[in-house]
Order: structure tokens, then sequence, then C-alpha cells
């Protein structure tokens, strides 16, 4: 990431370093469709609870239509999407899909 960036399209802050000018990530020939991988749930109040996990495996090609669940000392496959659904999620992490 950094080798890609030259001395010409790079500006220097306060100390000297020097931060890469910003590049642009929107292309609006390319569709921004993301798939949701993982979701971290909890459960109780501020201060104290439990969490759980779920997510699905995938790679820069593919992703699994199958969940895992992750909680404590237990993992459970075969979990179905409308599991994974609830009111409860705390973080949610998505991918953003490739397209060619």
């Amino acid at each position: 990431y950094c080798s890609s960036f030259s001395q010409t399209n790079a500006s220097a802050g306060a100390g000297g370093q020097q931060f890469p000018k910003e590049k642009k990530f929107i292309d609006n020939n390319i569709p921004a469709i993301y798939d949701l991988f993982a979701v971290v749930n909890h459960y109780g109040r501020m201060g104290f609870g439990h969490y759980n996990a779920y997510a699905r495996r995938w790679d820069e090609e593919n992703i699994e239509d199958d969940w895992i669940l992750f909680d404590d000392a237990s993992v459970r496959q075969g979990i179905t999407k409308a599991d994974v659904v609830s009111n409860s999620g705390y973080l949610l992490f998505y991918r953003r899909r490739i397209f060619a």
C-alpha cells in the first residue's frame, strides 16, 4: 500500500512525516454491495452480560451460506440466517463484494 505512493502524491504532516493524499474509493460503475459475514451479540445490561458471535467463512471470491455460532467454549454449525437476525446485535461485520 505505502509503496504505491510517490513523493509527488504525498503531503507533509506537522512533524515532517509523509501522508498519502486521499485516493478515490468510489467508482459509480461498480456497485457497492456488502455481505454480512459476522455478528457479535450482547445479552444483558451495561456493565455486565453475555456475548456470543455468529460468523461464516469467506474469502475474496466466495462467501458461504452456512453460519457458525461461537458461544464461550462451544461452537455450533448448521445455524440458519433466521437464528442470526436478532435485536441483540452489538457489532456487525461486512465485506464489500469485488466485481471484476
